[in-house]
């Protein structure tokens, strides 16, 4: 191989993912993959064995993306030393579903579970603990609760995720502002 080329694997993984991301796991085939990646068909069945193997591969991968694209806006909270609470969750929160592949990641287990195997079900655990991890370490500098730390999650979730997943308009960042600041207020500094 080349240097500074990508494997055959990781170029048909690449591909996968936008396939994926594009169409979805059931209108996603092999065939596709194959046509779109440039390579031959036991090219692709060497490598994965099964276009849910391919699958996880891909989701894998983008947990690795979106590992680093977290990494990358937490790092740009904290040298921008934002010490306000709020808007540097919901910058973390933005970034996380402003990923189309992100979201299809999400549909795809929606929609597709009775397809998937327990190992799908734990690499979305790993995919989603991206998320959490970044929240929770956005959370150390600030007085929160476990209990307000879940209903935090529960309400941007509400107010993002579940809407850009549906296709909806989600709440305003200055709403959704104004609601998470009235959910701090209400909590008394013995609970946070």
């Amino acid at each position: 191989m080349a240097r500074g080329r990508p494997s055959k694997k990781a170029h048909i993984v690449e591909v996968a993912c936008e396939l994926f991301t594009k169409q979805g796991y059931q209108s996603t085939s092999i065939d596709q993959v194959v046509s779109a990646a440039a390579v031959s068909k036991p090219t692709v069945y060497s490598n994965f064995p099964t276009k849910l193997v391919l699958w996880e591969t891909a989701l894998s991968s983008l947990t690795e993306r979106a590992q680093e694209e977290m990494n990358s806006v937490s790092s740009q909270l904290n040298l921008a030393k934002e010490s306000n609470f709020i808007p540097g969750w919901i910058a973390l929160w933005s970034a996380w579903v402003g990923k189309t592949e992100r979201l299809a990641s999400y549909r795809i287990l929606m929609g597709e579970q009775h397809k998937m195997a327990p190992s799908t079900f734990a690499l979305f655990v790993e995919f989603e603990a991206v998320l959490e991890s970044a929240l929770s370490e956005w959370i150390t500098e600030f007085p929160v609760s476990p209990m307000t730390f879940f209903a935090l999650k529960a309400i941007s979730k509400e107010a993002l995720l579940m809407p850009a997943l549906l296709n909806q308009t989600m709440m305003e960042k200055g709403e959704l502002g104004h609601q998470l600041t009235n959910l701090m207020a209400s909590v008394s500094p013995s609970n946070c």
